[in-house]
This record gives structure tokens, C-alpha cells and sequence, in this order.
């Protein structure tokens, strides 16, 4: 994808700031999840498909609220548009998890949710 076609790359959020440990969280066919740091630790989370991206920006110990913009076209084709949808749900989970401080460190393995079981 190039993205001299898509506006406010890079955003405004990274302005007198660097950007460091990005990261491609997830991948389809034409959306992406990607991640990275901004200098002042806070978090940039992006889904990109060709011709637009969504941002989020959450500082994970909690000082400033999280924010959000879109820049581009949303799509108009069904399947891509869901595609987009659940990266950005994946997004706003992966968000929750840094701000419930449940990431594992490196080299740690995620923790394992329990499931509800029924008794017989």
C-alpha cells in the first residue's frame, strides 16, 4: 500500500515526538493492525486498508484519555468494510488489555483466561 495517497500519515499525534517499536499486530488480506510507541510511552494502535487508516493513542498508565480520528475513505465494498471493522474491534481489545496492564512482559506467556464451565 502506499501511503503517500493517504492523508494525515503521519499523524498529527507524532509531531515533536518519535515513533519507536512498531509493530504489525495482525494482518489480512488488505487491513492491517499495526502498533507502535511514541516517545512519551504512549501508544499509537493503527488499522490500515488501502485508501484509509483509523488511529487510536492511549497512554497505558492511564493520564490522559484515549483518542481516536479516521483519515482517508471509508470503504464501500461489504466485505472489506467488515474485514475493517473487526481489525479495529481487535484494536479497541488489544487497547483494554494495555490499559488493564494485562500484556505479558517479553519473553512471558500470555496468560490464560479461564472459561466458565457449567457443573454437570
Amino acid at each position: 500500500m502506499d501511503d503517500l495517497f493517504i492523508p494525515l500519515w503521519p499523524p498529527a499525534w507524532v509531531e515533536d515526538h518519535t515513533l519507536s517499536d512498531e509493530q504489525l499486530v495482525a494482518a489480512g488480506e488488505d487491513v492491517r493492525l499495526m502498533s507502535a510507541q511514541r516517545s512519551d510511552q504512549r501508544v499509537l494502535l493503527s488499522v490500515s486498508w488501502p485508501g484509509g487508516r483509523r488511529y487510536l493513542m492511549i497512554d497505558p498508565d492511564g493520564g490522559a484519555a484515549p483518542a481516536a480520528f479516521r483519515a482517508g475513505e471509508t470503504s464501500s465494498d461489504a466485505e472489506l468494510a467488515r474485514a475493517i471493522d473487526a481489525m479495529w474491534s481487535q484494536a479497541l481489545q488489544l487497547a483494554k488489555q494495555i490499559l488493564d496492564g494485562e500484556l505479558p512482559a517479553v519473553g512471558e506467556q500470555p496468560k490464560k483466561r479461564r472459561r466458565w464451565r457449567g457443573r454437570d
